[in-house]
């Protein structure tokens, strides 16, 4: 899906981006990453935006990456990491706070976007989950970087090893959410924080954001040269057949 697989929507001073794919909760396939990477583009070159909101439709954040689209040639996989890296650091670059509107689930790549953004706010329904490794995957959108950074590492290392759902209150324990508040409020308050930032020096956020601006290029250059041979394993099509039929998988121990 690439048509309309972004929503974009200005209100005030921010700008409001939105996931596009309810009937599938959202998975960010290449459509959907470079959709959202024009959107970015063109967002830096608006002198008079504050503030960046990246939401769902249909009450969802994002299920993860779009595991239909996964079976690509080992080349084109490679290739799609540099468009990843060019997002991650599209998100953590970028002149304006970027704002997490989390409800629902936010999954695998999901919660590695989320992970990216400067703030993260989540309503007390929604979910988090590292869930590569159920489709025989390490973590990519670097999120191997992001999440010790929120969390600390012995944190994220038990996040990310064993895929258990995190509620949204364990998360703002944990420090994966900055925000808590009712579901469907999630935007509203997004954007309470965005006229905030109008009573802030645009050029101090500036400077504050860019000292931690490319700090995930070592975790996604990591991915870069590892995911693509985890996607070609059996223990990867296994899972990907598995979440399709609905059972669980059967990895072998290779």
């Amino acid at each position: 899906m690439t048509e309309n697989a972004i929503l974009q929507e200005r209100q005030g001073n921010a700008l409001v981006l939105t996931l596009n794919d309810p009937a599938r909760l959202n998975p960010i396939g290449a459509g959907t990453r470079q959709a959202l990477s024009d959107a970015l583009q063109e967002a830096e070159a608006d002198p008079t935006l504050r503030a960046i909101i990246l939401t769902g439709a249909g009450g969802n954040f994002s299920s993860g990456g779009d595991i239909s689209s996964m079976d690509a040639p080992q080349r084109l996989k490679r290739i799609n990491f540099e468009h990843v890296k060019h997002l991650a650091n599209q998100v953590t670059g970028a002149s304006v706070p970027v704002i997490a509107a989390v409800e629902g689930w936010a999954a695998g790549a999901g919660l590695a976007l989320a992970m990216l953004c400067d703030t993260v706010i989540a309503s007390k329904s929604a979910r988090f989950m590292s869930a590569f490794p159920k489709i025989g995957l390490m973590p990519d959108y670097g999120l191997l970087g992001s999440l010790p950074a929120r969390v600390g590492q012995a944190r994220a290392r038990q996040i990310m090893l064993y895929a258990k759902p995190v509620s949204a209150e364990d998360g703002h324990t944990y420090g994966m959410v900055d925000m808590l508040c009712e579901d469907g409020e999630t935007v509203a308050e997004a954007l309470k924080l965005a006229e905030h930032i109008n009573t802030l020096a645009p050029g101090a956020l500036r400077a504050i954001k860019a000292f931690d601006s490319g700090r995930l290029d070592r975790a996604i250059d990591y991915e870069r040269d590892v995911q693509p041979a985890l996607l070609d394993s059996e223990n990867a099509k296994e899972g990907r057949a598995a979440f399709f039929e609905k059972r669980p998988p059967n990895f072998k121990s290779v």
